[in-house]
């Protein structure tokens, strides 16, 4: 059926290809890149919810000027659109585009999302600002909205230096970063990765209790170390490892994906001193920003569980700011 659908849209729109051997190709020649736009990202969300990827590259007199994260995955009886499993992300096209092209390009993106939704009967979308400015793609599509709402995220801006960023966390935080550094080995892993990453797989089998998501999510994140899209912060109690973190990346952007903390030692101060080491690893990457994680509210559209208000609260002890992200929501039907 999505080979089928994969077809239909070749010939009822030009200049675009699902081979995405020229997506790093556009990311190169890109600005503001963030981890949404990376393939091994899509890739990783379109296997957790085990998905089909649609993502497309889309060109202009042969030229790959953007690309658009995308997939589709069933659940029950309904298909979803997404670019991460609940909403679309921006298309990314290359710095030097021209306006009049760019917006061109987003106008076929939008159909293309039209006739996917068609053909898989998908009812409803939603939609997901990056920047604090509002994108021409946000606005194509807010003219179509039924709905709008925003969340709260947390952020570090990485172009300060690393003195005047612990001045932003929270006035506790300080002697417990300190502490975490002082009594553990906290390094970025950079050699034997695939001891290392089973290990914290295993952790994280450990401190759940079961798995939680499928072998082919942890093999696309060991992968993204590997090339070098992500890293991982390890915390070892003379060589016994107690405490773990994968961080996402682009030469732009740097984003919190995961972390273990063995259960009995959660009243230490291990992911303070993960946290710092993840600071000062993305900012000698050249990463502009870096992306805690979402500030939960009791107004927020899903209602936080109380471990979530606590893990919220535990990541904006380290943000240096909290921005407003706008969200929308498209019923394809009218």
């Amino acid at each position: 059926m999505i080979e089928v659908l994969k077809n239909s849209i070749i010939q009822n729109f030009d200049d675009i290809s699902f081979s995405l051997v020229d997506w790093g190709e556009v990311l190169d020649n890109s600005s503001d890149v963030s981890v949404f736009h990376l393939k091994s990202t899509v890739d990783y969300y379109g296997s957790y919810f085990e998905g089909v990827n649609l993502s497309i590259v889309l060109y202009e007199n042969n030229k790959p000027m953007g690309v658009f994260p995308l997939f589709v995955h069933k659940n029950e009886n309904n298909w979803f659109i997404s670019s991460n499993g609940n909403s679309l992300v921006r298309p990314l096209f290359i710095s030097d585009i021209s306006k009049k092209t760019r917006k061109r390009l987003e106008k076929k993106i939008l159909e293309i999302v039209y006739y996917i939704a068609r053909k898989l009967e998908i009812k409803k979308i939603h939609l997901f600002e990056l920047s604090t400015i509002l994108s021409e793609w946000h606005l194509l599509w807010l003219e179509r909205a039924g709905r709008s709402f925003l969340t709260h995220q947390l952020a570090i801006d990485l172009r300060l230096t690393v003195e005047n960023i612990r001045l932003g966390f929270r006035k506790s935080y300080k002697p417990l970063v300190n502490k975490a550094l002082k009594e553990w080995d906290i390094d970025v892993c950079d050699n034997d990765i695939e001891h290392a990453f089973e290990e914290f797989r295993l952790l994280h089998l450990q401190v759940v209790g079961k798995e939680t998501r499928s072998r082919k999510t942890w093999s696309i994140q060991k992968e993204q170390i590997k090339n070098k899209e992500a890293f991982l912060i390890t915390v070892r109690d003379e060589n016994i490892l107690i405490g773990a973190g994968l961080f996402t990346y682009t030469k732009d952007m740097g984003s919190y994906s995961v972390g273990v903390y063995k259960r009995e030692l959660f009243d230490k101060p291990i992911g303070h001193g993960v946290q710092m080491k993840a600071i000062e690893a993305l900012k000698e990457k050249g990463c502009k920003t870096y992306h805690v994680g979402q500030k939960m509210t009791l107004l927020d559209e899903n209602v936080p569980t109380d471990k979530e208000l606590s893990i919220s609260n535990f990541k904006e002890g380290f943000a240096g700011y909290v921005y407003a992200q706008p969200h929308l929501e498209v019923d394809l039907n009218e």
